[in-house]
């Protein structure tokens, strides 16, 4: 076989190669399902063959409190209050969080969807699967409605301390509501809740009526509150208030701010201390903190609260000093050190705490 020949079989090859190879159906060409929702801000998607976006983060907790370092346990009896030993243990815990949250703009407004997942595993051996906070909101231009598991209406200034391990004497407390919230124009709102009294330690199957006004600009925010408050023994009402000031302090240095509060209640006392136990106390609660930056990475947190209880049913004081340190090497990642202490007198109590302190640290990841 001569070259010619050679070149000519080549030839009716390639051709009979490329006349099956236009038969053959194409590859079709990758599509992109997921398609990101701008509109609502970063990290939004959409769902395939819905108008609803969904966004889907996490955190994972470990923190460690050592136990009080000092001697400031008189044991009188040996027991609490509830009869066992009393003990001066560390605590430490590690939990996981998944958030889920969606938006659908609708012809009646926006609607929002917000579901908190945690699980948690503590020093003990004891393992805990739950659900935080849970609501849905429908938004309008004149305002919003929110049903479900949130933060209390209440509620202001809830702490900047990532750790408190000498407590703190604040109202925060996610609650049980129907709330509405009212956009009235130049960074004032007014807000409406009905709340379950029970995460307050009122009365069952009953429900505590708050307000709120507030105002929220460059300088910062001012918030009035206010509760009435269904007792356990379903005998009438208690009530609360308070004032919660903050002040953005970028112009002494960037990321900078404090907060100033004054709380008081009237056999409403869970509202300035968000235990139970003080569900029937009245007294009053002063708080603040301040958070700001040392450096890009660096930042530090202080918090402060006396809280005092001072009639028929109570007569309690106590005050805590918490403060921190954060360092976040990375985005999302923050590792913090902490220490806390607090004096409180309780002349009803058989064993009486005079001083406390202890420290913490936290590693969290938040993606």
């Amino acid at each position: 076989m001569n070259v010619k020949t050679l070149a000519l079989a080549a030839a009716a090859a390639a051709a009979a190669t490329s006349a099956q190879a236009a038969d053959l159906p194409l590859a079709a060409e990758p599509v992109n399902y997921v398609k990101a929702c701008d509109a609502f801000g970063a990290g939004y998607f959409q769902l395939p063959g819905k108008d609803t976006c969904i966004k889907l983060g996490g955190r994972i907790r470990a923190q460690y409190v050592s136990h009080n370092l000092q001697d400031g346990l008189e044991d009188v009896t040996g027991k609490d209050k509830d009869g066992k030993d009393i003990t001066n243990d560390w605590s430490a815990y590690t939990r996981g969080y998944l958030y889920f949250t969606s938006m659908t703009a609708t012809d009646i407004g926006t609607i929002k969807t917000f579901t908190e997942l945690t699980a948690t595993w503590d020093q003990n051996g004891s393992g805990e699967n739950g659900i935080g906070d849970a609501w849905v909101q429908i938004g309008a231009d004149y305002g919003t409605f929110l049903f479900g598991r949130e933060s209390s209406v209440f509620d202001g200034f809830t702490g900047y301390t990532w750790i408190v391990p000498g407590g703190i004497s604040l109202s925060d407390v996610s609650t049980l509501q129907a709330s509405f919230t009212a956009d009235l124009g130049n960074g004032f709102t007014a807000a409406a809740s009905v709340e379950d009294s029970s995460y307050r330690g009122g009365d069952e199957n009953a429900v505590d009526f708050i307000g709120a006004l507030k105002v929220s600009q460059g300088w910062g925010s001012f918030q009035l509150s206010g509760a009435a408050h269904n007792k356990a023994d379903g005998d009438g009402y208690g009530y609360a208030a308070g004032a919660t000031a903050t002040f953005n302090l970028d112009m002494v240095r960037e990321g900078t701010e404090i907060t100033f509060q004054a709380q008081y209640a009237d056999e409403a006392g869970a509202y300035i201390t968000s235990s139970k136990d003080d569900a029937a106390k009245s007294g009053y609660s002063l708080s603040g903190g301040l958070e700001t930056a040392l450096s890009d990475k660096v930042s530090a947190q202080l918090d402060v609260s006396h809280v005092a209880f001072d009639d028929d049913s109570a007569d309690y004081t106590k005050t805590s000093v918490n403060g921190s340190i954060v360092y976040s090497p990375v985005a999302g990642l923050g590792l913090a050190l902490a220490a806390g202490w607090n004096t409180q007198d309780d002349d009803d109590a058989a064993t009486k705490f005079e001083d406390e302190t202890k420290i913490g640290a936290r590693v969290q990841y938040t993606f």
